[in-house]
């Protein structure tokens, strides 16, 4: 457990203890519950909207309206109903304050589109601690589209979205990756050369073999993250693209799908000399060693 995580933990607990023995005030008016909050310490707090205390339940819903944390939504939303009055009243608080934010977020995300400068990054530095995981296509669109000056402002409001939805981690790399503008005749050149290099060279030489190198492993997952990615920055052109291409990409996207699965079932030999094979905390394959650092070629996840 991260230290982090652990001073929070303590801090939270403290802090119900507190209310539970009268003081009110100690979970919903402390500054650092709110101040060191992540989105995935939001487990801690969910069992307390179930407290036996309704003044615990009332001020983690109070709690919750500041970090305007959506998991506990449907939670809230079931309290707001079946709650005694007090604790609705918060839950009202709670939902008006989700709203309210969803109403702006498609705004600023047309500031984005429509404007640079000044205007431009205010609004970046307000997405930042308010876009959600459904925003993430239109964000990625824009941060395709920007000026050099205008991408780390876009960056950073993607960054915080993968920090405060921990499902997105797996995808970090796809999603900071930069988009490609369409173009057909480019893609198709890539998708042959992928379907090649996965169909016929690594089928040929690889899928047979129980075993590969430490080195040979770390190239071929290094391989198949590049076209990992090319496949995901694609994937809103394919509008635009004929249907041979489309169904060229789908073959391409199985393929890769089967080499990931076929890799990672693999012994590697070489491990035991120091380099090792970390397993990927997110699914428990194998991972593979890029210039990047280390990802696994099942699903994605880099570190």
């Amino acid at each position: 457990m991260d230290n982090g995580r652990l001073r929070y933990i303590e801090l939270f607990l403290d802090s119900v203890d507190s209310v539970e023995c009268g003081r009110k005030g100690s979970i919903s008016e402390n500054r650092r519950l709110v101040s060191e909050y992540r989105s995935d310490y939001y487990s801690v707090i969910e069992p307390h909207l179930k407290s036996s205390s309704p003044r615990v339940r009332m001020e983690v819903v109070i709690l919750l309206s500041k970090l305007k944390e959506r998991k506990a939504l449907e939670a809230v939303k079931h309290m707001r109903i079946y709650d005694n009055d007090l604790i609705s009243g918060a839950c009202l608080a709670y939902l008006d304050a989700i709203g309210d934010e969803d109403d702006s977020i498609p705004k600023l995300i047309d500031t984005l589109r429509h404007t640079n400068g000044a205007e431009f990054k205010a609004a970046a530095l307000k997405l930042r601690n308010m876009a959600r995981d459904v925003d993430v296509p239109a964000l990625r669109g824009i941060y395709g589209q920007v000026g050099e000056d205008l991408k780390e402002p876009m960056m950073r409001i993607l960054t915080s979205v993968i920090s405060r939805y921990p499902e997105l981690r797996s995808k970090e790399d796809l999603i900071l990756s930069d988009p490609v503008y369409p173009n057909e005749k480019d893609l198709v050149r890539f998708l042959d050369k992928s379907i090649v290099y996965m169909d016929i060279r690594y089928r040929d030489n690889y899928s047979q073999e129980s075993a590969v190198s430490l080195e040979m492993y770390n190239k071929m997952a290094s391989a198949f993250k590049k076209i990992q990615i090319r496949l995901y920055n694609e994937k809103a052109n394919l509008r635009y693209y004929s249907d041979d291409t489309r169904k060229m990409y789908d073959d391409a996207e199985d393929l890769l799908l089967w080499a990931f699965g076929d890799l990672s079932s693999k012994e590697v030999i070489g491990a035991e000399k120091g380099d090792g094979i970390h397993r990927c905390p997110h699914c428990g394959g194998k991972m593979g060693k890029t210039i990047r650092g280390w990802i696994c070629p099942e699903c994605g996840f880099s570190i």
